[in-house]
């Protein structure tokens, strides 16, 4: 994709190459650097963009980027170009077999059952007892209100 800043000059990439310093469209006024190898540079800290503003070249200047010594360098050294290297015909090469891996154990869950908790009985009478006294209550009512209609 294509960027969409404007080239305004060119300066000299910390890899050594020949980058493009762009003017960007945010606000702020700021500058970034792109560059083939090293991609773009967009950091907005004052100290890094007087320093691409003050050793920007102008667009055209390096005809080389071979030839183009890294920021503060003394000697210029040469930049070995980089070159990828495609992969053959895979029927051709060498067929590696990988090792099965182990089994693994299988593992045994264990499901923590929480103990049942001991009643001592008497929650139980209890109950039992409200019931009863509940039913008494009941039939002795309906009693009551049959002999009181009769």
């Amino acid at each position: 994709m294509a960027s969409k800043a404007e080239v305004i000059g060119e300066i000299v990439c910390e890899c050594g190459r020949c980058a493009y310093v762009e003017q960007t469209k945010r606000k702020g006024d700021f500058l970034q650097v792109r560059c083939s190898a090293c991609g773009v540079d967009q950091r907005t800290g004052k100290t890094i963009q007087t320093r691409w503003k003050s050793t920007m070249k102008p667009v055209g200047h390096y005809h080389d980027s071979k030839t183009v010594a890294p920021y503060g360098a003394e000697t210029v050294e040469p930049v070995a170009e980089t070159k990828t290297d495609t992969i053959g015909n895979s029927t051709d090469t060498l067929k590696v077999t990988l090792p099965e891996p182990a089994a693994k154990p299988a593992i045994t869950r264990r499901e923590t059952i929480k103990p049942r908790t001991q009643t001592n009985g008497t929650s139980t009478l209890l109950g039992l007892g409200v019931f009863v006294v509940f039913a008494g209550v009941s039939v002795l009512g309906s009693e009551l209100l049959k002999a009181t209609k009769g």
